[in-house]
């Protein structure tokens, strides 16, 4: 009998042998040790699942997240600045052809040039207009046409003639209304400044001080003094109109006449389902009256609530579409009479609401979490809203319009290149942005997840040794019972 180093008594014994399962389970914690640190050497990170460190884990596995997220958000991000480029490319051309069209403008206004030289003058000025417009057209990213309003803000007001062309940023999302608004037409077709800006009476959430500041081709512009601007596109002088709240004229294939008097629809009979809605499997029913072809007939254009008015054999030619309510009573409903009136000189609008939505512009996700989102305004580009479509220089008069108008277009592009100049640049803070964050949020990532290798490696070659001590040991604790035999010698 002998004491061990524990202090307790360690007698002869051959069937067990408590030392070797102490060295035993002394070389298992040695050997788990070393694997542990082999793992952490061979791949590099000192939290290699979820028990080595509980919280450490779950803080690495968000924060990696968040760090994949910002890398897709730097890439959207330098995506963003490449659409920009390609819009701001496109008008800097679009920029160039206005300039050239300036002089062409101011060339006509001499009266040195003959009938003949105007004419060439003009062929140019149309051929850079249908440039203009083909670039507005056809300018694209990833298929994705840019100029074409496609990614503009948009609103629509209660009245189908008229529309929202444009509204600056400084406008809110909220419903604009109009109490009474009188567009005067002079003879040549030109919107009377004085007389349509005296008629504006605004009515709900437009700012103090709001009026008519601009008239265009066939539009109106509404400011104040603090950036508030709202551009309502009105229909061509000749227009139609219907005395029927409920049937509204969308085109006509003849202007209506001036003399002879207004088209009369006799009665107008469709059919809503029992829920309401519009049957166009039931032919509307139509009775035409003053002006209209003997034989009219009235068909669904489509599968909407547009009707279209025809005329197979008396005037091939004519064509009428209006639109009729989407919901109504149900069963056989009649939307009676309606004179289509014409109108030459002057539109009246009562209770026009006007409803700014503020969406439309294309959204840029700059951000790894949702919401996180950059609306990048890409400005319509058309000769409409450019204010040139009817531009040419056949006149003194003419090319002094044209001029005007130019220099209005030129006005418009440059702000909107000013615009998508602003959101380059924002776009270039925010990759520089996120570039800091993707680098401190990988620091801060390493310090949890990533193994000190100059640390590790000593920790292992300790363990190592006292793996080695423990094999030793183990060996001669086997060796312990042969002892015995000694004994029955």
């Amino acid at each position: 009998m002998s004491a061990g180093a524990d202090g307790r008594e360690q007698k002869m014994r051959i069937n067990y042998n408590a030392s070797a399962m102490r060295a035993h389970n002394a070389l298992n914690v040695a050997d788990n040790r070393v694997a542990a640190s082999l793992q952490k050497l061979s791949s590099g990170y000192k939290v290699n699942s979820a028990k080595d460190n509980p919280s450490g884990y779950a803080i690495g596995r968000r924060m990696n997240v968040q760090m994949t997220g910002v890398t897709v958000a730097t890439q959207n991000a330098k995506t963003g600045i490449s659409v920009i480029e390609t819009a701001d490319g496109a008008l800097s051309e679009v920029h160039e052809m206005l300039q050239r069209m300036n002089e062409l403008a101011v060339k006509g206004e001499t009266g040195t040039l003959t009938t003949a030289d105007r004419k060439m003058v003009n062929q140019e000025l149309q051929q850079l207009k249908n440039e203009v417009a083909r670039i507005a057209r056809d300018t694209e990213f990833n298929g994705q046409p840019l100029l074409d309003g496609s990614f503009d803000l948009r609103g629509y007001t209660n009245d189908l003639s008229i529309k929202v062309g444009y509204y600056s940023d400084e406008v809110l999302d909220k419903v604009y209304t109009v109490n009474s608004l009188t567009v005067f037409y002079e003879e040549n077709g030109k919107i009377n400044l004085d007389k349509t800006k005296d008629s504006f009476v605004p009515g709900n959430n437009f700012p103090a001080g709001a009026e008519i500041s601009a008239v265009g081709e066939n539009c109106v512009t509404i400011t104040d003094s603090k950036g508030f601007e709202i551009t309502l596109d009105i229909p061509d002088k000749e227009v139609m109109r219907s005395s029927n709240a409920d049937v509204q004229v969308l085109s006509c294939s003849k202007p209506l006449p001036k003399a002879d008097g207004d088209y009369s629809i006799t009665s107008l009979d469709v059919t809503y389902d029992a829920a309401g809605k519009l049957d166009t499997t039931t032919a509307p029913v139509f009775a035409g009256g003053a002006n209209f072809p003997a034989d009219a007939v009235a068909a669904y254009d489509g599968d909407s609530n547009v009707i279209k008015i025809t005329s197979p054999t008396d005037d091939p030619d004519f064509e009428m579409r209006i639109r009729v309510p989407e919901n109504g009573n149900a069963g056989l409903q009649n939307l009676g009479s309606a004179n289509i009136t014409y109108t030459e000189n002057e539109i009246t609008y009562t209770n026009l609401e006007i409803d700014i939505t503020g969406i439309g512009a294309m959204d840029t996700q700059i951000g790894a979490n949702e919401g996180q989102i950059l609306e990048i305004r890409v400005p319509t580009m058309s000769l409409q809203r450019l204010g040139i479509t009817g531009a040419e220089v056949t006149t003194e008069e003419k090319s002094a319009d044209a001029n005007v108008a130019i220099k209005g277009a030129i006005a418009y592009v440059s702000d909107a290149r000013s615009r998508l100049g602003a959101y380059q640049n924002r776009l270039e803070h925010t990759v520089g942005s996120l570039d800091i964050t993707n680098e401190n949020m990988t620091a801060s990532y390493s310090r949890i997840m990533d193994v000190d290798v100059s640390e590790e490696m000593t920790y292992y070659t300790s363990q190592q040794v006292v793996e080695q001590a423990a094999i030793s040991m183990l060996a001669q604790a086997n060796e312990r019972p042969s002892q015995v035999l000694q004994l029955l010698q």
